[in-house]
């Protein structure tokens, strides 16, 4: 298979070969089928990277390797955006609903689950029957539940309406890294993995500075219509997108079983997973205790802690951009993720001696998590590539079941996140030390096992599954 777009071949089509040079080049295959097949293979520059692109059919045209980073970009901060992109009108909306502010922050939780579920429901369907299929089918449920938040005229139908959304959304996020999977390999699929966390990982952070304004400027329901033109926009960008799924999977439930065990039971993917959950904790986390601590301890408006977010959120772009610089002299993937979790263990244990010495202040509470923002956006990349390439030829399945245990994770810190005080800083910074040196025993964990040369097979792809 080529390195970057693969297409399906007929069992009786020849072997083909591809001529690797700079610029663009292109080849011509040799069939030794009764009916000659050509394929032709082209070279692609993404991103001051090149990547190889083939078709084995002549009537079909391959997707651009910068459409897809494009397409995978805009899909998987979709899901992120349609959670957070409301979280500033939680007490309009409140007050509208005429409920108390737990009762409107169920609508958050509502969606978080309906989004895990959704992951592992259409994982496998979508090694099953195409991507693009899967996609279209959970854009008509998102849709339809954007539509449905707008006419809300009780919580239970907008309970209703964001379940919907989370479960239609879930294809976006999960195919995109399956996508990736599908169309990149070696240097190419760490890049492209790059790109598409820093969007996931900046959604979260843009999206309430864009929830503020719009509900300043127009009310709370516009934040509704911002997820339903983006819906729209994605109908567009999907329409030309073309099926990239190699070689369909039969979905039988004990194939299923059996490849979703070979999946939990890696001790790669169990340390990716962990890790990668870990560090986009800390992002939602400080999303959920910050503005308390923010606007009701430390008397900032709104906007605020708006921007306060946008930084972190400036912070792990950079951190996810580092990945891009490299060089013979510089850290390698596995020792760039030894030293972002030391730099993040290191960042929370400053920030609890700040706590302890100093106390809640603005500087002491936004420079630590900004420390630790650029280590999350530095390492996840890499984990998150790792992880999802571990069995490409059900990377359906692999990113359903990667996704819904990240959702899982993130649910779970948020509970915690819970009994945080908003008071002081000392509880958070506990916390975080947590989380921190969690991610460091993960990393360990995870560097050992790909040290092994099994572990290290495994991790290329190497174990088969069912």
């Amino acid at each position: 298979m080529p390195d970057a777009q693969r297409a399906s071949v007929p069992p009786d089509a020849a072997a083909t070969s591809c001529a690797n040079v700079p610029g663009i080049a292109a080849a011509t295959a040799r069939a030794i089928a009764p009916v000659p097949v050509t394929r032709i293979c082209s070279l692609y520059a993404v991103m001051n990277h090149t990547i190889t692109d083939c078709s084995t059919s002549p009537t079909r045209t391959p997707n651009s390797p910068r459409f897809l980073l494009f397409l995978i970009c805009l899909f998987a901060s979709a899901g992120q955006l349609a959670i957070d992109i409301y979280v500033p009108a939680l007490p309009a909306m409140a007050h509208f609903f005429a409920t108390s502010p737990q009762a409107i922050q169920s609508s958050v939780s509502g969606y978080m689950v309906a989004y895990a579920l959704g992951q592992l429901v259409f994982g496998p369907v979508a090694d099953a029957y195409g991507r693009k299929r899967v996609l279209a089918f959970g854009l008509v449920i998102y849709t339809l539940g954007c539509l449905l938040s707008l006419a809300a005229s009780s919580l239970e139908t907008f309970i209703l309406a964001r379940c919907l959304q989370g479960f239609g959304i879930a294809t976006t996020n999960l195919l995109a890294k399956a996508i990736i999977t599908d169309s990149f390999t070696g240097q190419a699929l760490v890049h492209a993995f790059t790109y598409m966390s820093i969007a996931w990982g900046l959604a979260p952070i843009v999206a309430p500075v864009i929830g503020a304004h719009l509900q300043t400027w127009f009310g709370w329901q516009a934040c509704l219509v911002f997820l339903l033109v983006y819906s729209l926009v994605m109908w567009g960008l999907l329409w030309r997108y073309r099926e990239t799924l190699v070689q369909p999977v039969h979905l039988a439930p004990r194939t299923l079983m059996a490849n979703a065990g070979k999946v939990l039971s890696s001790p790669v993917f169990q340390s990716c997973f962990l890790a990668q959950g870990l560090c986009y904790s800390i992002l939602l986390v400080f999303n959920i205790v910050g503005p308390f601590m923010v606007q009701n301890t430390l008397h900032k408006p709104p906007t605020f802690f708006g921007y306060l977010a946008l930084g972190i959120g400036a912070m792990y772009f950079l951190g996810g951009l580092s990945n891009r610089v490299y060089g013979a002299r510089l850290p390698n993937a596995e020792q760039r993720l030894r030293i972002g979790a030391r730099v993040m263990a290191g960042a929370s244990i400053a920030m609890l001696i700040l706590a302890l010495t100093v106390g809640l202040r603005v500087w002491t509470l936004a420079l630590p998590v900004l420390v630790m923002g650029f280590c999350a956006g530095a390492m996840y990349p890499t984990l998150m590539a790792k992880g999802n390439s571990l069995f490409p030829h059900i990377a359906g399945l692999t990113s359903a079941i990667l996704g819904c245990a990240l959702l899982l994770v993130s649910s779970a810190m948020m509970g915690l996140a819970g009994f945080v005080s908003v008071q002081e800083l000392t509880s958070l910074a506990v916390f975080f030390v947590v989380l921190a040196l969690t991610v460091v025993g993960m990393v360990t964990k995870l560097l050992r096992h790909l040290a092994q040369p099994q572990s290290a097979a495994v991790a290329r792809g190497s174990g088969e599954a069912v």
